[in-house]
């Protein structure tokens, strides 16, 4: 006779490994975009199925691959810290060989030029939809949630136009001012 905790134990093991099934090709494709290169994204997959395992799925999980996208996240930011704090293996000296003088005045980044009032204005270039939520959200502070809601759109859909209006914005901000603009230095 099985008794009821092995049974549990069973189904949510079941449950666990159809989840990973299923969500494998969604997180290759968003590993693959994260990682530099084809075997780090399929180390981050597998590192994300262990810590899956590791943790077990909750009874209450409505969306397994949600939550197994999370926690590639974690994994994949907590990847990143550890690499910003180790030491650079190239010795100073040769890091610093060719410097013959460091200027104590570097030139600010092209980007800080930018005013809120020119964010304002190449705003309107911007499809009202995308602008609306770009509004919404930057200037008004307004959760995707709260947004979804005044819309009546669904909230992956914000993020989708937030998204969209913040590379229009970008275009736009170096067609005006021709600036290059890194994804991070952007609006």
């Amino acid at each position: 006779m099985v008794e009821p905790a092995d049974s549990g134990v069973r189904r949510a093991r079941e449950r666990l490994e159809a989840a990973l099934v299923s969500a494998e090709p969604t997180l290759s494709r968003i590993a693959e975009r994260l990682c530099a290169n084809a075997a780090d994204a399929r180390d981050l997959v597998q590192d994300t199925f262990e810590r899956a395992a590791r943790i077990g799925i909750p009874t209450e999980l409505r969306s397994p691959s949600a939550w197994l996208v999370t926690i590639m996240n974690h994994i994949f930011i907590d990847r990143c810290r550890a690499r910003a704090r180790r030491p650079s293996h190239e010795p100073l000296v040769d890091q610093h060989a060719n410097v013959t003088q460091l200027d104590p005045d570097p030139p600010e980044p092209a980007w800080s030029r930018i005013t809120v009032d020119d964010i304002r204005a190449a705003l309107a270039e911007l499809d009202p939809a995308y602008r609306e939520v770009y509004e919404l959200h930057t200037f008004e502070r307004w959760s995707y949630e709260q947004i979804a809601e005044r819309l009546s759109i669904q909230r992956v859909t914000v993020g989708t136009r937030l998204n969209r209006a913040r590379k229009k914005l970008r275009e736009v901000l170096v067609k005006r001012f021709g600036l290059e603009l890194g994804l991070e230095d952007a609006p």
